[in-house]
Parts: structure tokens; sequence; C-alpha cells
């Protein structure tokens, strides 16, 4: 099914390209015609972890994609032609799959504990000890 739409025998990818190539994949493999060795060689053009996971997040939406589109079709056929064939079908945007690295708001979990937030001391206090841990006859 894949080789009907993509030409295998590419040197290299736009990053746009490899994650519609990659959401394509994730579509036949949902329908039990994976090409693992061409998700290996996509994946293999991915110069950090970053791009390698958003080319998995395009691969896990286009298996999705088929469970919500599978049940309204009387084939795996018609299934493949609705979400690739069809002129008006699209993958994801890349954008669409990344978190905004531009931005600094990080969720409250990762976010510094409010406990290292710096007191209104000066810096020779912070390196003295506590006064719980100094002896009463100081």
């Amino acid at each position: 099914m894949y080789e009907r739409v993509f030409d295998t025998d590419w040197e290299s990818l736009s990053g746009e390209e490899a994650v519609r190539r990659t959401y394509t994949l994730g579509i036949a493999a949902q329908l039990g015609y994976g090409d693992p060795e061409e998700r290996s060689r996509i994946r293999a053009l991915a110069s950090s972890a970053y791009e390698r996971s958003v080319l998995d997040l395009a691969f896990e939406e286009g298996k999705r994609k088929v469970q919500d589109v599978r049940p309204l079709h009387d084939s795996d056929e018609e299934t493949w032609e609705e979400l690739v064939e069809a002129g008006d079908s699209t993958a994801p945007s890349p954008e669409s799959l990344q978190a905004d690295r531009g931005s600094r708001d990080l969720p409250e979990a990762v976010e510094q504990p409010s406990v290292l937030d710096g007191y209104d001391i000066d810096e020779l206090e912070r390196l003295r000890l506590p006064s719980f841990l100094k002896r009463d006859d100081e």
C-alpha cells in the first residue's frame, strides 16, 4: 500500500516529508501492511531524540486515525483510500506534533520547587549553619 503512494528509492527527505511518510506508515501498519525497514530508514534521518519523537508521534497518529475511520468502511482498502489517497487527506503538520519549544511555561511538576527559591538573606547567611544545628553554648 505504502509503495503505491511513495517512492522508496530516496536519498534524503525534508522534515515535513519525513513526518508525512511516517504518518502514512502508521496507517499502513495498523491496516496490516507495515514496512518497518522504511520506518527505520526515515527515523535514521532524525538528528536528535526530539526529532525521532516527532516521527514516532506521527506514526502513532496514523495508527490512531485508522482506529477512528476503520469502522466507517467495509474494507481496509476503503480506509486506506480515505486516509491516504483521497485528495483532501493530509498528514498532521510537524508543528502540530511538536511542543512549543519557545515557551518557558513548565508544568508545575517539573518547575523548581519553592523550597529552593532564594530567601531575603545575604550570601554569608546562606553558608552559616541553621540555628537548630548550632550548639547552645555558642
